[in-house]
């Protein structure tokens, strides 16, 4: 890399001096500024980084020994070197200089070689500061860096650690790192991948690498760390930097992550497995095994209740491989699994081999298994059974444990609870669309009877709806969806504050920013029912306007759905023909007019002709 070049201000009120230091100088090939009073030369010092000065004792403003106790005053030029450019060649002038911070004299008339020679010699001495001041910059960034830095011979042994890597491989200094190989480190499995890398690194085929090892620190203990190696070379020859970075705690996080992934994706395939069975042996058996699988117990059952006896029943096992005549029959409050169903909360024994238990399945049970855990299966706040858990070594399970174990018992009694109410809770289609169609009517009369201006606007509407959807063909399920979303289509002002839903007059430009809230407040509370997702059109929908500049979403054309571009038809031909309290009812022939007038802006044209025609048509009966 080329060395920049120097930058020289050379202050001298006489122009045919600097005139000759420029001519002197070239050889050099410097930037040289040129000053010819102390004001400007300050003020070129402000603007650039220079590396030499060359100053006239005798300027015009101050006097170079001022200026030069000025510069050395200031940190920012304090290093900067300064020759002083004089006749005055008597002892006392150079005494002062030297005083106040000059780095030496060059004498006018100038001789040249003289010139050159302390110009040369100063800047050398100047970069040398320079490096040196980089130099303690750069071993004191290594010095603090929390990485482990270090760079390896040939050999691969350490050359240069830093505290860093230190404390990272568990030794007292570096003193003792130092002409270690560190490859001594490395594990077996390690060992061969930092060899590859090496190798590839020498033979030129990668100037860096980068990968993640395991290393082993002076205790024995394993740490993760990710590798960056690179080759560098310098008087001593070719070497090799290392950067580890101590990636253990990533790991662990990666580890737990994948861990509540695959706990995630086995509650979510047993949700799934729940709601496409009915079959419940099924069900439990796979929850079991999923149990053994993700949570690495040895054996898991389920007992459930028998109403009529009231005991506790082995339902399902994993694991378990009892004898037949194991299978002990529980009362629902003896042993631990009928404490735990009793007072409906978790149970952990971590020393159940240890203990002699007065109920036999326990005492049969805790000759085989060190640990015992279990939980109540409850659902619809009735408690349905007992989870049991058993491992054969002693265990301390943590929150992220008990959580998932949670979960399972949650899905476990959901199956249970369903199953054996599946009968009892079987309704038609019919009987459900038509609670549902009840309910949207409930819905719809409450609004109307909190705003009276609008009251009976949503049957109105919702019956001119039907009537225009059935003339521009809609039918079948459709035309139901079209019906359920015109008797809900402002069910978002339910959300709008009455000081603005009521408000006797015409609402302020604030005011309607709140009411234009109320089709996101309809998509909000609405789209989380499947039953409605398809009625939702209408709710969210029916403010949006053929041009575009309609609202929330800035729908425009035939993007706005069908049943929302009919309804806003006939929304606005009802609510203009009703009396309100800041205007009076519009005639039907003005609110005709009004819509036809806004097909291709506000309406979609062939829903404005629909209407007009079914209006005509109306008008003649």
């Amino acid at each position: 890399m080329s060395t920049p070049p120097s930058t020289i201000l050379v202050v001298d009120d006489d122009t045919h001096v600097r005139f000759m230091l420029r001519t002197l100088l070239r050889q050099e090939e410097p930037v040289l500024l040129e000053a010819g009073s102390a004001i400007e030369a300050l003020t070129l010092l402000e603007q650039h980084q220079v590396d030499l000065i060359l100053l006239d004792v005798v300027l015009p403003d101050q006097d170079g020994f001022t200026v030069c106790a000025r510069l050395r005053d200031d940190p920012r030029w304090r290093e900067v070197p300064i020759l002083f450019l004089t006749s005055l060649n008597d002892h006392a002038s150079r005494l002062q200089g030297l005083n106040v911070g000059a780095d030496g004299f060059i004498s006018k008339p100038f001789d040249h070689g003289e010139l050159l020679a302390q110009v040369r010699t100063i800047m050398r001495l100047n970069r040398y500061r320079h490096l040196l001041n980089e130099q303690k910059r750069f071993v004191r960034l290594i010095q603090l860096a929390p990485d482990g830095i270090a760079v390896l011979d040939s050999q691969g042994r350490f050359v240069l650690v830093n505290p860093a890597l230190v404390q990272l491989l568990g030794v007292m200094s570096e003193t003792q790192l130092r002409g270690t190989p560190f490859s001594a480190f490395l594990p077996p499995d390690g060992l061969e991948r930092y060899h590859a890398c090496m190798q590839r690194l020498i033979a030129k085929q990668e100037q860096t690498l980068r990968t993640e090892l395991l290393i082993q620190n002076s205790q024995g203990t394993a740490i993760a760390v990710e590798l960056s190696m690179g080759c560098v070379a310098d008087i001593q020859g070719e070497q090799v930097q290392l950067i580890l970075r101590d990636i253990t705690a990533r790991k662990q996080a990666e580890a737990q992550i994948q861990r509540q992934l695959a706990q995630l994706t086995s509650l979510h395939s047993m949700g799934v497995a729940i709601t496409a069975s009915l079959d419940l042996r099924h069900i439990l058996a796979r929850l079991l095994e999923n149990i053994g699988n993700q949570l690495g117990v040895d054996a898991c059952a389920i007992l459930l209740l028998n109403q009529q006896s009231g005991t506790l029943e082995l339902a399902a096992s994993h694991g378990l491989d009892l004898p037949d005549d194991a299978d002990l029959l529980l009362h629902s409050d003896e042993g631990l699994a009928g404490m735990v169903f009793q007072a409906e909360r978790p149970l952990a024994e971590t020393q159940y081999a240890q203990q002699t238990w007065p109920n036999p399945r326990d005492r049969l049970l805790a000759t085989r298994f060190a640990s015992y855990f279990a939980l109540p299966l409850r659902a619809r706040g009735e408690v349905q059974g007992v989870l049991e858990l058993f491992l054969l070594q002693p265990f301390s399970p943590d929150h992220v444990w008990w959580l998932y174990v949670e979960a399972l018992a949650v899905q476990a009694a959901i199956a249970i609870h369903t199953a054996m109410l599946f009968e009892q809770l079987q309704l038609s289609s019919a009987e459900l669309t038509h609670a549902y169609n009840a309910t949207i009517e409930g819905w719809s009369r409450a609004l109307d009877l909190r705003d009276h201006e609008t009251e009976g606007h949503s049957l109105r509407v919702t019956d001119l709806t039907m009537q225009l959807a059935r003339a521009m063909g809609v039918t079948g399920e459709d035309l139901e969806h079209i019906r359920r979303g015109s008797l809900l289509h402002d069910i978002g002002k339910m959300g709008i504050p009455d000081s603005i839903l009521l408000k006797p007059g015409p609402l302020s430009a604030a005011e309607w920013e709140v009411m234009r809230q109320h089709p996101t407040y309809a998509y909000e509370w609405l789209a989380m029912i499947p039953f409605l997702q398809q009625t939702l059109i209408i709710p969210y929908g029916h403010h949006e306007k053929w041009d575009g500049t309609g609202y929330p979403r800035g729908l425009k054309g035939e993007a706005i759905p069908l049943a929302a571009r009919i309804f806003s038809v006939v929304d606005v031909w009802d609510a203009l023909r009703s009396q309100r309290s800041y205007r009076p009812a519009w005639s039907d022939e003005r609110t005709l007019e009004y819509i036809k007038e806004r097909a291709g802006s506000h309406f979609d044209p062939a829903v404005v002709a629909a209407f007009v025609r079914l209006i005509g048509s109306c008008c003649q009966r």
